[in-house]
């Protein structure tokens, strides 16, 4: 379990691992990833009685990765369960993935559970939205239980893999990622080169704590977005799974124009606009909602390609997020402006004439 400035919260997930139903034994690794806030302070403090609780520090933040590659190296147990420092586990978690292994014995497969939002947080409609149809953090929406699923499922909030079949892959994470962002699917892809198999089961539940509003998530999605292209260059085959055919469209619209003019300034006042009009929707309904989201989070998910590929905000980049707003948040935004105040509505039409 990575952890980073998450002293708030730790301790209600510490005691979630306490109420673990059964005497299996198990132990939590956790490594403070050079948190800046009392996180150390509040997991050397702990005294687990259900578990033993192993805890070291790197000096320095160096992200989920390096964090989980020194779990990985401390951990004692044949079989290993990757969590996050805001999952809850529900009381039958730990259990449950062990005998999953025992009804699926091959080396090769690694067991899913679903992450769910915790019910002890309000849920506003980008929650619903991006872990429901638009599952830009987990697929679980559209996902069947025990099915097999590929590497773009080996999501390190609640999945299990047996130690000697990890050991054959080194390195382990790629530290080159510096965010929580593909780097689990990239140890993934270069496993499944090994036989990986992903089963999901419904049932092993970690609940999530962690509120978020449009302005958080389309950050994320903006570093989610440099992780992408780190990880098309490394690994080339997969860009045909991260990338849509708008993304390839986009990105070739901006080696084609021969403009030279930026429009940086006025694709800054329309994703300031946007992201004021979608933060609108966040608890109220609105019939295109859904819709909206899905284009303002995939766009950022869009720039941060960009600025991988191109650097950032270079005047290829903003061309290719130029093209991409053409092609493909145009037509969201005309269906939603209808249900927009005047004002704004004439303000966000402005700003979308000023980038033709």
């Amino acid at each position: 379990m990575p952890c980073h400035n998450r002293s708030f919260d730790l301790p209600r997930v510490l005691i979630a691992y306490e109420k673990q139903e059964g005497d299996l034994p198990f132990e939590v690794v956790a490594i403070d990833d050079g948190s800046n806030d009392d996180t150390l302070d509040v997991l050397r403090s702990f005294r687990p009685t259900r578990f033993s609780l192993r805890v070291e520090r790197l000096p320095k933040s160096r992200g989920p990765a390096a964090a989980r590659n020194l779990g990985i190296s401390l951990a004692k147990a044949p079989l290993l369960l990757f969590v996050g420092d805001d999952i809850l586990p529900t009381p039958r978690l730990v259990r449950e993935h062990w005998k999953a292994h025992q009804v699926y014995p091959d080396q090769k497969i690694a067991i899913l559970g679903r992450v769910a939002w915790s019910p002890e947080i309000p849920i506003n409609f980008v929650m619903k939205h991006i872990d429901g149809v638009g599952a830009q953090q987990f697929s679980y929406f559209y996902l069947k239980d025990k099915h097999e699923y590929d590497f773009r499922h080996f999501y390190t909030a609640n999945i299990s893999v047996k130690r000697s079949f990890l050991e054959q892959c080194t390195p382990w994470f790629d530290t080159s990622f510096p965010y929580a962002a593909f780097e689990d699917a990239e140890l993934a892809f270069r496993l499944s080169r090994r036989g990986l198999k992903i089963f999901y089961l419904a049932d092993l539940v970690g609940y999530h704590y962690h509120y978020y509003t449009i302005w958080g998530f389309t950050a994320r999605q903006y570093n989610v977005g440099k992780s992408a292209w780190l990880f098309i260059k490394k690994h080339p085959v997969v860009a045909v799974k991260l990338l849509r055919a708008v993304h390839k469209r986009s990105l070739l619209s901006a080696f084609l124009q021969r403009k030279k003019r930026t429009v940086l300034e006025s694709l800054q006042q329309l994703e300031e606009s946007l992201l004021y009009l979608a933060s609108f929707c966040e608890w109220t309904p609105c019939p295109f909602a859904d819709a909206l989201f899905l284009a303002t989070l995939d766009y950022f998910y869009f720039k941060g390609v960009c600025d991988a590929v191109f650097a950032a905000n270079a005047p290829l980049a903003l061309r290719a997020r130029k093209a991409y707003i053409r092609l493909e948040l145009q037509p969201s935004i005309e269906r939603f402006i209808q249900f927009v105040p005047v004002y704004d509505r004439n303000i966000l039409i402005q700003q979308m004439e000023a980038l033709k």
